[in-house]
């Protein structure tokens, strides 16, 4: 009968004295004086070295949980990545100090240009309110000449004088005086549009040095 190789592993060696052990007891009729080997107990060496492994795979195990906990950490944001990687539109990215300066510079441009525009309406609104103030210092003397014209007037009625020749110079000043309050009235109108025009620019400087003092 053939007898199997002995291992040089002890696993190895118990699990071929089991076949050894069973065969025996398949042939024990037939050998009646063959003894049964017994199995031999673990050394302290096996014990230790399996405590061993047992001890590197925990290690093993750890390292790979680690490993595992680090790899879903770097790629929890790779959902977002995907989504921002098939976006076909390019967006380029401007630095605030970038943009404090651009503003800067846009405001130093402008308000030059803004307090120009509001020496100039205050220049205007100054030379419209003198026009106006000679107007109404016209209109006062053309009234005043009207009511002087009128006793006048009164004083030829009353001293018999033609009653057409009145009526002509009264048209006449009359006349006149309407000229001189559609003057008026349009000198007036262009005034308030000076006016309105000047705060509205006024209104845009105070707005635009805001903005430039809150950002600097």
């Amino acid at each position: 009968m053939l007898m199997p190789r002995q291992s040089s592993f002890p696993q190895h060696q118990m699990m071929q004295q089991q076949q050894q052990q069973g065969q025996g007891q398949f042939d024990a009729p037939y050998l009646p004086q063959m003894q049964q080997q017994q199995m031999p107990q673990p050394s302290q060496h096996l014990i230790s070295s399996l405590q061993h492994c047992v001890s590197s795979t925990a290690s093993c195990v750890q390292t790979m949980k680690e490993a595992i906990d680090t790899l879903e950490f770097a790629i929890q944001d790779h959902p977002r990545l995907m989504t921002v990687l098939k976006s076909r539109r390019h967006f380029d990215l401007v630095s605030q100090r970038d943009i404090e300066v651009a503003r800067e510079h846009v405001a130093s441009e402008v308000r030059p240009h803004i307090e120009e525009l509001c020496r100039r309406a205050s220049a205007e609104i100054a030379r419209q309110d003198r026009r106006a103030v000679a107007l109404k210092n016209k209109n006062e003397s053309l009234q005043q000449r009207i009511q002087n014209l009128r006793s006048i007037d009164l004083h030829q009625s009353k001293l018999n004088n033609t009653a057409h020749v009145d009526a002509e110079a009264e048209q006449q000043d009359t006349r006149e005086q309407q000229m001189l309050r559609k003057q008026l009235e349009e000198r007036s109108q262009r005034l308030a549009q000076l006016k309105a025009r000047k705060e509205a620019l006024l209104a845009t400087a105070d707005k635009l040095e805001t903005e430039t003092q809150g950002h600097i």
